[in-house]
């Protein structure tokens, strides 16, 4: 609401207020004339005001850059600018909900890896890694004392004491096991556990060597992705994997390449201060080079030695010095 609209509306209000006075007057008996009073329009017009305050404060500012000359909006720079951050905003937004998801598959494996580490400890053990491989062990052992069954007096009770050693092992239980069975056979199947125990370890260790074959692939990948043409060097190749090597996973290819690009200035100004002596040094020789004895001219005189004065013969020797 402009300040003209108010003005308008208070003019309009105070004449009807004054024609109002104006027929009072004329049923009252007396000939005092009433004077309108403006304290409630004024507390109208107050709170109108306020109200058009607040409208303004709360109505969003267009940026100037959006403006014209006249202080007009300019449509199409609004619109342009609003098309090209529009994809970013849905972009933004679909980021948004798979980090959320994401977050919720991270905290949920953190809670089942949490939940194993609380079982594997109260079990005695300390990790669930050792708790996999004792257990599938003891499977194991389990599985080939089931061979034997029919050698043993109670092959119920025996079977009984095999299930439940295969879901949770322990040394008093295997020792309960073993009594059932003959030395001979207990000999065998121990030699097969350790056999089975032997190869699950060759199995996780082939499994770590892969992960970190694909974590080190994926981390070369990168590397020449962010860098290709230092990869295009092959002395930088060679360099780059033997330090690798030796760095393994603490390796951050940026930091190696920072201290390449330090190196590589600091043989740079090598250079360029080797190039400028030689260049000093050159002209030095020209210089040399375009030097020649000053002519030294001597007279030629017929007169013998004992002809001369002691004045022209002091002067003859001077010049030849």
């Amino acid at each position: 609401m402009t300040d003209e609209n108010v003005s308008t509306q208070n003019q309009d209000v105070s004449l009807d207020e004054q024609i109002d006075g104006i027929l009072d007057d004329t049923t009252e008996t007396t000939n005092t004339t009433d004077v309108p009073d403006n304290t409630g329009n004024n507390d109208n017009t107050n709170v109108q005001n306020e109200e058009t305050t607040d409208e303004d404060n709360t109505k969003p500012q267009i940026p100037e850059q959006f403006l014209n000359q006249d202080g007009t909006v300019n449509i199409d720079d609004l619109l342009k600018s609003y098309n090209e951050l529009q994809p970013l905003a849905v972009e933004k937004e679909q980021w948004q909900k798979e980090k959320t998801e994401l977050q919720k598959q991270a905290d949920y494996a953190k809670q089942i890896r949490e939940q194993a580490q609380i079982e594997a400890q109260n079990l005695g053990y300390k990790n669930p890694e050792e708790y996999a491989l004792v257990t599938e062990i003891a499977s194991a052992t389990a599985d080939e004392y089931m061979k034997y069954l029919h050698t043993v007096e109670e092959p119920d009770k025996v079977r009984g004491l095999l299930a439940l050693y295969a879901k949770n092992p322990t040394p008093e239980l295997l020792e309960r096991i073993e009594d059932e069975f003959s030395v001979d056979i207990v000999k065998n199947v121990s030699v097969l556990a350790e056999r089975t125990k032997n190869q699950i370890l060759q199995q996780q260790q082939e499994q770590r060597l892969e992960v970190i074959r694909q974590e080190a692939e994926t981390f070369v990948q990168n590397s020449i992705k962010d860098f290709p043409d230092w990869f295009k060097i092959p002395e930088f190749t060679n360099f780059f994997a033997d330090a690798l090597k030796v760095k393994g996973d603490r390796f951050e290819t940026a930091a190696f390449i920072k201290h390449l690009e330090n190196l590589k200035e600091y043989f740079r100004k090598e250079f360029i201060a080797e190039q400028n002596a030689n260049k000093e040094n050159k002209s030095e020789l020209d210089e040399l080079k375009n030097l020649t004895p000053k002519t030294i001219q001597q007279n030629t005189s017929t007169k013998n030695i004992e002809d001369y004065s002691p004045e022209e013969l002091d002067k003859a020797i001077a010049e030849l010095v």
